[in-house]
């Protein structure tokens, strides 16, 4: 059975195909790309599988706790607060609103292929020693035999094929 993975992100998604547990390819991919690539394969035996980016938090707590004695802790988060300016808030807001725009790209992703009489599974993010894969070219490589290019996407949409559970 061929085993989809994809790690969803706004611009390009990383893309991976196993079969029996080999890498056959792996490629960032535009959205409509994606959803071509996907729909190609459908008449196959084939497992589509996600990234659950649902599950991934877009702001962080610890940080948000941090302000100004007496001032209101959400206000200096968000970045309105003029103690605030040029500081952590700005960044972690970037952040959490780009996370948000790949949750979107992902729900769609599901969408349009489940519209399309295509079955996705959600993955939840892989956790432990497998996801510094993800990050490590060289480890990834020596888990997985894989010796062509790669980069973080790709890895990590060859990891969910690979290692992921469904939900």
């Amino acid at each position: 059975m061929i085993r989809i993975g994809i790690d969803p992100d706004l611009t390009k998604s990383g893309v991976a195909t196993v079969v029996n547990n080999e890498i056959v390819t792996l490629k960032s991919m535009g959205f409509s790309e994606l959803i071509e690539f996907v729909i190609s394969k459908s008449h196959l035996p084939c497992a589509v599988l996600l990234e659950d980016v649902d599950n991934k938090k877009p702001v962080f707590p610890k940080r948000l706790r941090q302000s100004v004695k007496g001032q209101n802790p959400l206000l200096a988060y968000v970045g309105h607060a003029p103690s605030q300016s040029g500081s952590n808030a700005k960044v972690n807001m970037s952040i959490a609103e780009d996370l948000g725009k790949v949750k979107a790209t992902a729900r769609l992703i599901k969408e349009v292929l489940e519209d399309k009489g295509i079955k996705v599974t959600l993955v939840k993010p892989l956790r432990g020693p497998i996801k510094k894969a993800k990050d490590s070219s060289v480890y990834f490589n020596k888990i997985t035999g894989w010796t062509g290019r790669s980069n973080a996407d790709t890895r990590d949409a060859a990891l969910i094929a690979m290692f992921g559970q469904g939900e």
